[in-house]
């Protein structure tokens, strides 16, 4: 089976492949930086390329970057051409700031591996279940012996310490390895209650529900239960926040959130590249300071200037979301965790290996997630 790419011309319906290229055009926005973590944030408006540098040069200053994948990542040459296809390992940390006088270590629950195909010009967004049954491999790092656990355990398994979030996205990148067969050529790390600032910095985001539900999950109010109605509203900081790590109450528990994480990310990309925000410095500013707090990056060696001008034809509406098959594993009332659907589940880890995703999603358009536009 060969490589085919899909065109850009008309946005993807979620549940089918999208259509093969015919002709490539460029957007007339020329840098979209929110694709390097699937989120974020700042768009450069199509002004001068001197202009755009100059702001994503603030931006490099205001990120930090870790070595996050490990020996095992793909390394890149300082200053070479970016290319695709790439594949990119994203995680969200539940991480509190009170945990770190407390030594309460973090889990990731949210795990997505982020997919650009050759082509460069659409991108394939995929959710792990935090509660996949999983192997996990031994850390010389921490003296862990490996064993079998959940996805999301990987992460503390890594971690020396509370604030050893590097050694936890090493061990994590090698498990989601191990799982997919994927060697990863970048890799970053969002604090989700970091995430508040950058969402506050755009002025909220507008969220979609095709069923309202009402919250009772603890730890996210102190007053009455929290009421999310169906349809699509836009919601503060805070509460949009509140929404996406919901999971008990929703109708797909943990199925229905990655759904959630998914819109959220596409919707901060869509609100990030709009002229409301691209055109009002301040806005900006903002955003620039909120992903320094809440975003740690790995390259592999690319720059990232480069990494933002190879992804300036990638918008929101040009993001595939994408569902792992998998099934609940538990007797009765004791549920235990997730397992994969064999045989699908291995042919979608290679085909997005094998940058043939588009072919397998045209026989299995069920692997794409419905996830509403918010428009």
């Amino acid at each position: 089976m060969g490589r085919h790419h899909p065109s850009d011309a008309p946005a993807p319906d979620p549940s089918v492949a999208p259509p093969r290229r015919t002709k490539r055009r460029h957007a007339p926005w020329w840098a979209r930086l929110s694709l390097v973590l699937g989120v974020i944030l700042v768009v450069l408006s199509g002004g001068s390329l001197a202009a755009g540098s100059i702001v994503l040069t603030r931006v490099n200053h205001a990120l930090p970057s870790n070595n996050l994948i490990g020996d095992g990542a793909r390394k890149h040459k300082a200053g070479s051409d970016v290319k695709g296809p790439l594949d990119i390992l994203l995680a969200g940390s539940d991480l509190r700031d009170s945990w770190k006088t407390d030594g309460q270590k973090p889990r990731t629950d949210s795990i997505m591996w982020l997919h650009i195909p050759a082509s460069m010009d659409y991108a394939y967004l995929l959710s792990l279940p935090r509660d996949l049954r999983v192997q996990i491999p031994a850390d010389k790092h921490t003296g862990f012996l490996g064993g079998q656990d959940r996805l999301n355990a990987s992460f503390p398994d890594g971690m020396k310490d509370v604030n050893d979030t590097a050694g936890g996205m090493s061990l994590l990148s090698r498990t989601v390895s191990n799982l997919t067969g994927a060697e990863w050529d970048m890799a970053g790390l969002v604090n989700w209650d970091g995430f508040k600032d950058i969402t506050k910095a755009l002025g909220g985001v507008t969220m979609c529900l095709d069923k309202g539900f009402t919250s009772h999950q603890p730890g996210f109010t102190n007053g009455p239960p929290l009421t999310f109605p169906e349809g699509c509203h836009h919601y503060d900081a805070d509460k949009a926040l509140k929404l996406v790590r919901q999971r008990d109450d929703l109708p797909d528990g943990d199925y229905g959130r990655q759904k959630l994480q998914q819109q959220f990310i596409k919707q901060i990309l869509k609100q990030a590249t709009s002229k409301g925000v691209v055109g009002n410095p301040s806005k900006v500013n903002d955003l620039i300071g909120a992903a320094g707090k809440s975003i740690t990056l790995d390259l592999g060696g690319y720059q990232l200037v480069d990494v933002a001008l190879a992804l300036r034809g990638i918008t929101a509406d040009k993001i595939v979301t994408l569902q792992i098959p998998h099934y609940s594993i538990g007797q009765g009332d004791q549920y235990q965790g997730e397992g994969l659907q064999k045989p699908l589940g291995p042919q979608l880890f290679r085909a997005m290996r094998d940058d043939t995703i588009s072919d397998l999603l045209a026989a299995h358009p069920e692997l794409a997630s419905k996830v509403p536009d918010g428009s």
